[in-house]
């Protein structure tokens, strides 16, 4: 019984070590020009305006002196509220899309599904599913918690932004 619970903890221990790895958001910068700017056009983008304050819409489109976008979020509701906005040329320096991929997912719910299947074989050959034994209930609990936490661990790695700063 001892050597389960140590392979149990160390299987827990190597997950955990590679999931700071994993999570890691991936950040992407670009230069581009007023007129590259339309490759933005119909994606969600997070802007940081000259005062502090972030708007987060989507980009309808690039006009000669403004980048117009239906502002969804916004942490100054009274200078930039909900609806349709012209971000200045003249105050837009940089500006943020994020473009999901779908690897770290797939990768982080089959590693966690293995852990977590290993984890249930022990709980099962602990003594069986009708026991009141912690070590067992910890088991499964991984065997459930493992590949959901894969899941999202994934889901986070996942996020990409691109950030494509103007070239005045």
């Amino acid at each position: 019984m001892t050597d389960k619970r140590w392979v149990a903890i160390g299987l827990l221990l190597m997950l955990g070590c590679g999931a700071t790895q994993v999570a890691a958001e991936s950040r992407e910068q670009r230069q581009t020009t007023w007129e590259g700017l339309a490759v933005v056009v119909g994606h969600t983008v997070r802007i940081v305006m000259p005062d502090g304050a972030h708007i987060e819409g989507k980009a309808t489109g690039v006009e000669v002196d403004a980048l117009a976008m239906e502002i969804q979020k916004t942490t100054n509701k009274t200078t930039y509220p909900k609806g349709k906005f012209l971000v200045p040329r003249a105050t837009l320096k940089a500006v943020d899309i994020e473009r999901p991929t779908g690897h770290w997912r797939v990768v982080g719910v089959a590693v966690g599904g293995g852990v977590g299947a290993v984890l249930a074989v022990l709980a099962v050959n602990l003594r069986g599913f009708h026991t009141r034994n912690p070590v067992e209930a910890a088991l499964i609990t991984g065997a459930v918690a493992v590949p959901v936490g894969g899941y999202l661990l994934g889901r986070r790695a996942d996020r990409r932004t691109i950030t494509y700063v103007i070239a005045q």
